[in-house]
């Protein structure tokens, strides 16, 4: 039987419930956070091979102690081992590794990722850690099985180089959860948007936007010369891709490129104390609205003013050791940590020396500890490479510092 009052209070239920759904007003947030610090280390076996050819049945080997160079964890100690033959328990034939955590304040949740360093620099054969572990003092985890060394034998021309094994390890620390306390925000009631956040990339958008269309208000102009052995075509304008408006000139007389850009003085002083010097006072920048730069290239300006009008840099591992001396000499205080941070992770086996003088020059201790470490740990190569005898062997105080770090270790 048809309730016609029932139904006007089903209807009104749902009224109710739908009004309710659209109503996302808050009064308060907070937010529990965890970090994770990742850090990386390769051991280098050299004459691998006369290990498997070894008649010891069990033979162990263990890396130097390697630590994290930032986080929390910054004081723990780690090494890899391997066992070329195999461990106790191992299957026939199998190469085992293993991650020991030698020493720590406390004990720490970690997970390890191996791989093996092939001829062409890529990582082969690679194990990872499942989940997270507790690692305690003197822990020991990894892969007992971890790959066939008959196997290793096979791939000889691909996986070992100069018969050196190159075992790479990356290693995730966890942190405790921590929920910050309680803060209170606006947010907009239909859709929940933090209006901060949205005023923020507004900004940045339309700072980019003045970066790219400067020819009409800009009131500076940023002119860099690059001495060139040749001039070359691909280095004209039209190949460039600049959003940045810019005006290029070759000198043949000089093997000179000259390129131009236009900025503006307000922003520039606001972003850079350096550059806010030059355009106090009766200055020959201030005076003649021109700034001239001789010992950078064009490039990193650009990058530069990327970072100044935008607070970002898009493609900052494609000049991180030059970007970096420009961060330092205008006092871009964030962007020399971006590219300190980017050069921490690009050092090899032909850049380490060039970045070891970089690091002496600007007094940068994180970095430098963290180059003179590889550098240890990879002493023969690195000193045999032409970087080290151009950038380092001619620097008496440098060969002692890491003379003094071999010896210590």
């Amino acid at each position: 039987m048809y309730n016609p009052t029932k139904s006007a209070s089903t209807l009104s239920l749902a009224s109710n419930e739908s009004c309710f759904s659209n109503d996302y007003s808050l009064d308060s947030v907070c937010c529990t956070k965890r970090t994770l610090h990742t850090f990386s280390h390769m051991w280098i076996i050299e004459n691998f091979s006369t290990y498997l050819e070894d008649p010891e049945p069990i033979i162990c080997l263990s890396s130097s102690l390697f630590s994290p160079v930032s986080g929390l964890s910054v004081a723990t100690q780690w090494r890899l081992v391997c066992y070329p033959k195999g461990n106790y328990g191992a299957s026939s034939n199998y190469m085992s590794i293993f991650l020991e955590y030698v020493k720590g304040e406390k004990d720490v949740k970690a997970k390890a990722e191996y791989a093996l360093v092939n001829r062409k620099c890529e990582l082969t054969e690679i194990r990872k850690d499942a989940q997270f572990s507790v690692y305690k003092s003197g822990n020991t985890r990894g892969f007992i099985n971890y790959i066939k060394y008959d196997t290793l034998t096979l791939l000889e021309n691909d996986t070992l180089n100069d018969d050196k094994l190159k075992i790479y390890v990356r290693i995730i620390i966890m942190d405790d959860h921590i929920t910050e306390e309680t803060k209170y925000q606006e947010f907009d009631e239909c859709n929940g948007i933090n209006f901060t956040t949205k005023g923020l990339e507004g900004l940045v958008r339309d700072f980019s936007q003045l970066l790219s269309n400067t020819s009409d208000l800009s009131d500076v102009k940023i002119t860099v010369k690059q001495s060139l052995h040749q001039p070359s075509l691909n280095d004209s304008l039209s190949s460039d891709n600049m959003n940045i408006e810019q005006t290029a000139d070759y000198s043949n007389r000089f093997n000179t490129r000259i390129v131009q850009y236009n900025a503006h003085k307000l922003i520039l002083a606001c972003r850079s104390p350096v550059l806010a010097a030059m355009f106090t006072g009766k200055t020959l920048e201030n005076n003649t609205n021109t700034i001239e730069i001789n010992d950078l290239k064009p490039e990193t300006i650009k990058s530069m003013l990327e970072y100044i009008y935008t607070g970002k840099v898009n493609d900052i591992k494609n000049s991180t050791v030059e970007l970096y001396r420009c961060a330092d000499k205008y006092q871009l205080e964030d962007l020399r940590l971006q590219a300190e941070m980017a050069l921490m992770n690009s050092i090899s086996i032909d850049s380490s020396a060039e970045i070891l003088l970089l690091a002496d020059q600007h007094h940068s201790k994180e970095l430098k500890l963290k180059v003179i470490q590889f550098i240890v740990q990879n002493l023969k190569a690195v000193t045999s490479t032409e970087g080290w005898h151009k950038y380092v062997s001619c620097v008496p105080d440098l060969v002692t510092e890491v003379i003094q770090a071999t010896a210590q270790e």
